[in-house]
């Protein structure tokens, strides 16, 4: 009976891809021509929040690798497009290595880039990739198939801005929070790294936070005022701001469920198509951290009978879990401040949102 394996994933490749986008954003047409002339060690030069996302990023790769080794999967479910099922057949029929498969990922969604900022990010991302080609090969040889079970590129670009907005209105929330917290008590911890890319300016956002002390600090004093001392204040002065982030939110929870949906299907396809056609012992389903809730949940749900053959395997995950934290800090905020949010605004969560697809930190 083949072990199927979820393991939330953020990928070190990503993270550079992000990166080097956001800095060729900002350099202008002199700049770049003097970087094609020398362009060696250009992390130097991106933001130092950049960088330390960078550093973290390394280690949860590492953290992953590991688990990898400890599983050897012979398949393994990449979130990637659908609509690149022409690299995942190249790969599958051996066409290509582990190599030339990101490189040739990463050159296709470099496509929206200009000239010659396109050069110079395909010099930077080539050196990367040199380094960190194992995210689809066990320690001893590479899986049999990988497949693809993202959704399409069309409907991703529709989601963007629904997520663009909700990552915007909760920041402003937080900040307002914080304000009105800081006039009634003093708040020790400082906020440290913050580095957000945005989803419209690259195929992957990346969200990086050191914050976490310094949330926690601010939860904890704004929950005991709120209960205990100046919910008036906080209801006035807040209400607006969480009424603008609750709407931003359940529009961008509504269009995560239903995008699930999708990746169920296809996931539950690709399981179909590997027992027919292979026996395999091992196979591992890396996700985003934000969807871990949601597919486990499927797979449990239906692997019997509508799946049968597989056995779900959990394995330890939490020593990646702690090297992710500054990446899913962000998604954890999102979920606190919706219910603060609701609690400002005196409603209940709709029943829609108690699944596990609208819980999008994992536990």
């Amino acid at each position: 009976m083949p072990k199927l394996f979820l393991i939330p994933a953020i990928n070190v490749l990503d993270i550079h891809d992000a990166a080097m986008r956001e800095w060729l954003s900002g350099l202008e047409e002199n700049g770049l021509k003097e970087h094609l002339e020398y362009p060696f060690k250009l992390e130097r030069f991106f933001p130092e929040s950049a960088r330390f996302a960078l550093i973290n990023g390394n280690k949860v790769h590492d953290e992953i690798i590991s688990l990898f080794n400890n599983i050897d999967p012979q398949a393994v479910f990449l979130n990637i497009s659908t609509d690149l099922y022409e690299l995942e057949n190249k790969y599958n029929k051996r066409l290509i290595s582990p190599l030339e498969f990101w490189r040739q990922y990463y050159e296709n969604i470099s496509n929206d880039i200009s000239e010659p900022a396109r050069t110079l990010y395909r010099i930077y991302l080539k050196d990367i990739i040199d380094k960190n080609i194992r995210l689809i090969e066990s320690k001893e040889r590479l899986p049999l198939n990988v497949l693809f079970y993202g959704i399409n590129m069309r409907s991703r670009d529709d989601l963007i801005p629904v997520y663009e907005e909700a990552f915007e209105k909760v920041e402003e929330f937080t900040l307002q929070i914080a304000r009105n917290v800081n006039e009634i008590v003093n708040l020790r911890e400082k906020p440290k790294q913050l580095w957000h890319s945005s989803f419209n300016a690259t195929r992957v956002g990346i969200s990086y936070e050191e914050t976490e002390k310094f949330y926690d600090e601010l939860l904890s004093r704004f929950k005991r005022l709120l209960k205990y001392k100046a919910r008036d204040y906080f209801v006035k002065s807040l209400w607006e701001q969480a009424r603008a982030y609750a709407e931003s939110h359940e529009k961008f929870l509504d269009y995560k469920i239903r995008e699930d949906e999708i990746k169920f299907l296809n996931i539950a396809e690709g399981l179909k198509i590997l027992v027919s056609q292979i026996e395999l012992s091992e196979i591992v389903i890396l996700c985003e951290p934000m969807d871990y809730n949601a597919i486990i949940n499927f797979l449990k749900n239906n692997v019997n009978p509508a799946l049968p053959g597989f056995s779900i395997r959990e394995i330890s995950l939490i020593g990646l879990f702690e090297k992710m934290k500054p990446f899913i800090q962000k998604n954890r905020i999102m979920q606190s401040n919706y219910e603060i949010a609701m609690d400002i605004l005196g409603r209940e969560v709709p029943k829609r949102f108690t699944v596990p697809g609208a819980v999008i930190v994992p536990k």
